[in-house]
């Protein structure tokens, strides 16, 4: 008798040490459960959280091209408006040239004596004398307006 009543206790003490280490394991178990309750609840939160990252990301990339667009109009614009402001220089540059040519010329020739006043002839009519011809008209006939206007306000300044 004495070695089945060894066995049993034997059984008993490791019955009662599986169901203590079962209760452990159980509450462990319960934990873990609630753990994967919060860990799904994260986990739609994470995913949520990725397909609006993912719909910004678009939103922005479309934003961006649009903006890219806009930019490359404005590029285009300043382009043209540099080469339109290139040329304009250009031409500047020459007719500067032109009218520095021409206000050297006029500097360098002898000035023509004053004009006369006009003279009352006997019947009443006034007549204006003139400069010579071959002088003063072909070179005023080759400035334009434009450029005699210039030609004075420079006159003037001076």
């Amino acid at each position: 008798m004495m070695p089945t009543l060894i066995s049993d206790i034997t059984v008993a003490l490791l019955l009662v040490a599986t169901i203590g280490y079962v209760a452990v394991l159980n509450r462990r178990l319960g934990v873990l459960r609630d753990d994967k309750a919060k860990l799904e609840e994260l986990i739609k939160g994470l995913n949520a959280a990725s397909v609006s990252a993912q719909a910004g990301i678009a939103g922005l990339k479309q934003a961006t091209d649009e903006v890219g667009k806009d930019l490359e109009k404005e590029l285009a614009l300043g382009r043209s408006l540099r080469d339109d402001l290139h040329y304009l220089i250009e031409r500047g540059g020459v007719v500067a040239d032109r009218l520095e040519g021409g206000i050297r010329a006029r500097r360098e020739e002898p000035r023509v004596a004053e004009m006369p006043p006009p003279r009352a002839k006997a019947d009443g009519k006034v007549t204006q004398l003139h400069a010579p011809a071959d002088e003063a008209e072909p070179r005023l006939s080759q400035i334009s307006r434009a450029e005699r206007d210039l030609l004075r306000a420079l006159g003037g300044r001076r």
